[in-house]
């Protein structure tokens, strides 16, 4: 399928975004234990709310950064397809707008936390660096996927793998005893110096970046307020449907450890997604380069492989939660019983809607089907959203509500299957020129 050479590259890639799941997993759950028991259940509530709040600053990319992905991977594989000066000024005007939009909003988020008395006044400092390190992915992501459109993935992730792997690291010494403000400090530390480093890879190896104009990027951006609307659309509904309830639960159930339980249920499922795009960033670079070659067969073989690859972390998620989780949850809380057998099953479905929605909505992303996927998108936010107006108004039990959450999302999942068949039949019939606005 690969040459020796591409083999290698494709393994090594594979590995480090695998490397990189686990350490993000791993973050995530000793965090959350080490959180337990520094702070308690009940402060504990607030700092997973804090770092949620932060991510919805995240959607403030507008889907801009696959949309470029998409252009400058098409103008990497064929150079007379669009403008590499327009396109590189663009994401320079990317990235310097979304860096000035994470310290714009750590501002405005510091003013929040003294002007309304938010949280525990002790931790309100942390609080603040947590939220900064949080909102710095925003002007990460454009610059890694645009740096992956010149099949600099590999770099890309080292850099990854280098920044969470200190991380862990001092996760490990917050456990031991690491202040949480030194730890709060060190966060934004590395999330900055991965920043840096990534940026003198895209400037200096890669070129793109030479010589952009700010100005130009704009006006490159403007030109394309059609797509990018398609992208804002597409990612800010899918962003909500993942993360809406940590907002609704709250207005429905007033006692913090249902928060928590779908706090629970929320890490579990960001593992699921964060390994299903271990394997289908691996496939992507191939899939796009099959589509663009109008080689059906490959573009269908790569999609098997991201599917069948991405099955053995959902299986391997399912037995742990359906079997042990009990014991699981029971550990990282401290609190016996908080996550029901009712939501493990919910997460154990979860699991496996994941990888249909993921495997199939990246490929069609990345070739670029925005229009399509913010339909299917918008349509299952709207239905969650009346949903939780219902389950209030009923006083239903947090695990009906997921229940039904997760009912949507299967609908949504089986909606992006149904489009990637189509995507197949279309790679047969021609050699695509474009991407089809009415699809």
């Amino acid at each position: 399928m690969l040459g020796n050479k591409a083999a290698r590259k494709s393994l090594t890639f594979f590995m480090l975004k695998a490397a990189n799941t686990g350490l993000a997993t791993l973050w995530s759950f000793l965090l959350a234990y080490s959180l337990v028991r520094i702070v308690g259940l009940e402060s504990y509530a607030f700092f997973a709310t804090v770092i949620a709040f932060a991510s919805l600053i995240l959607q403030a990319d507008l889907g801009i950064s696959i949309r470029l992905f998409g252009q400058l991977r098409e103008n990497y594989l064929h150079p007379e397809n669009g403008s590499r000066a327009d396109l590189g000024s663009a994401v320079a005007a990317a990235l310097w707008s979304y860096g000035a939009v994470a310290v714009l909003a750590t501002v405005v988020f510091g003013a929040l936390l003294w002007v309304a008395e938010l949280g525990v006044p002790a931790y309100r400092p942390i609080y603040l660096l947590l939220f900064a390190g949080s909102v710095l992915p925003l002007p990460w992501m454009v610059l890694r996927l645009a740096a992956n459109a010149f099949d600099a993935y590999v770099l890309t992730e080292a850099i990854d793998c280098v920044r969470r792997t200190l991380l862990l690291a001092l996760t490990g010494a917050l456990v031991l005893g690491l202040p949480l403000m030194l730890y709060a400090s060190s966060f934004v530390v590395l999330w900055l110096a991965g920043l840096v480093a990534l940026f003198v890879v895209a400037r200096r190896r890669l070129g793109f970046l030479s010589g952009a104009r700010i100005g130009r990027g704009f006006r490159a951006l403007r030109a394309d307020l059609h797509g990018i609307a398609a992208s804002a659309a597409l990612s800010f509904s899918e962003f909500l449907i993942l993360i809406f309830p940590y907002y609704a639960i709250p207005l429905m159930h007033g006692e913090a450890l249902a928060l928590v339980a779908f706090d629970m249920f929320y890490k579990v499922t960001r593992f699921a997604t964060t390994a299903y795009f271990t394997v289908t960033e691996t496939m992507l670079p191939h899939q796009t380069r099959a589509w663009h070659a109008g080689d059906a067969a490959a573009l269908r073989r790569w999609t098997r492989l991201a599917f069948a690859i991405g099955a053995v972390p959902a299986l391997a998620g399912g037995l742990v939660v359906g079997l042990f989780g009990d014991r699981f949850f029971g550990i990282l809380l401290g609190h016996p019983g908080v996550v029901s057998p009712g939501m493990r099953a919910a997460i154990c479905v979860m699991l496996a809607l994941m990888l249909v929605q993921v495997a199939s909505g990246m490929v069609l992303a990345g070739i670029g089907w925005l229009a399509a996927l913010a339909r299917r998108a918008a349509l299952t936010l709207a239905a969650m959203l009346v949903f939780s107006v219902i389950t209030a108004l009923q006083g239903w039990s947090i695990e009906r509500f997921i229940a039904g959450y997760v009912f949507l999302y299967g609908c949504e999942a089986f909606s992006y299957l149904l489009l990637l068949r189509r995507l197949f039949r279309e790679a047969e019939e021609k050699v695509p020129d474009g991407v089809p606005e009415g699809a």
